[in-house]
């Protein structure tokens, strides 16, 4: 067998190793098990969905009501021991730690447990405490260090911060430039505290089972992990690198033999 017919048998195998190599479509596609030509509702819409407050969280209280001399003072940072004005959005607002014993200290009212309670359980339990000191009071309570972080095989890894409190997983790999080419998608990784403790969920992205889960909606503070795949790739298309570089090589070496055979 000449040397010709040998390098086109080893092209050829090459070749059928591109396509065996080639990752399949359902492993790249988001949600490919949604058909193209259905149309309707994932799963029933979760209306009803809030952060818990957690230790270190630091919120943002200010309060509203008739008597302006009573919220002056309500609104200041000096009766607060914890309490420590921050500047956001060009007006300051007082933010207040939510200590290890999970309570906040205001004017006033003096430590209150905080911890496990949402945004708008907070603001009703301090309307309800704050009538004894001002009439008709108006509490709104805002996250201040609302992040979450986001590692691994992304375009654009670090801390973010959260849009809203309904915040999904879809849009905080929006907010790392998506997953990179070289990311796996069908095993992404969650951890977050709940109530002082680590727990940690996995997301398969290539599903629409994503929108069951209780992942699906970020937490502040969760962070969010992407491995990489086993094999990198030089694209989603799934050529492993070392066989395009063979590829290219051999290509090469056949156009030199066959500029010199004739």
């Amino acid at each position: 067998m000449s040397a010709i017919k040998k390098l086109f048998i080893f092209q050829g195998l090459i070749y059928s190793i591109f396509l065996f190599s080639c990752t399949s479509v359902k492993k790249v596609i988001y949600f490919n098990d949604i058909r193209d030509s259905t149309a309707g509702n994932l799963i029933e819409p979760i209306i009803k969905f809030e952060n818990p407050i957690q230790i270190n969280d630091q919120l943002s209280i200010t309060v509203g009501g008739v008597n302006l001399q009573d919220l002056a003072v309500i609104n200041s940072a000096g009766g607060g021991a914890n309490a420590s004005i921050v500047q956001a959005t060009g007006s300051s607002s007082i933010g207040y730690m939510v200590e290890a014993d999970g309570n906040i200290q205001l004017p006033y009212i003096g430590k209150i447990m905080a911890l496990g309670l949402s945004r708008l359980q907070l603001q009703d339990k301090l309307t309800q405490l704050l009538k004894e000191y001002t009439q008709n009071p108006v509490v709104n309570v805002r996250f201040l260090n609302y992040n979450f972080s986001i590692l691994g095989e992304v375009r654009s890894p670090g801390r973010k911060p959260m849009i809203n409190e309904r915040t999904t997983l879809l849009e905080a790999i929006a907010l790392a430039g998506d997953i990179s080419d070289f990311g796996k998608s069908d095993n992404i990784l969650i951890i977050r505290e709940d109530s002082g403790r680590r727990v940690y969920g996995r997301v398969n992205l290539l599903s629409k089972k994503i929108f069951e889960s209780p992942y699906f909606y970020l937490k502040t503070n969760d962070v969010v992990y992407v491995e990489p795949v086993r094999t990198r790739y030089i694209s989603r298309g799934g050529i492993p690198q070392y066989i395009s570089i063979a590829a290219v090589g051999l290509s090469l070496i056949l156009t030199i033999l066959n500029v010199i055979k004739k």
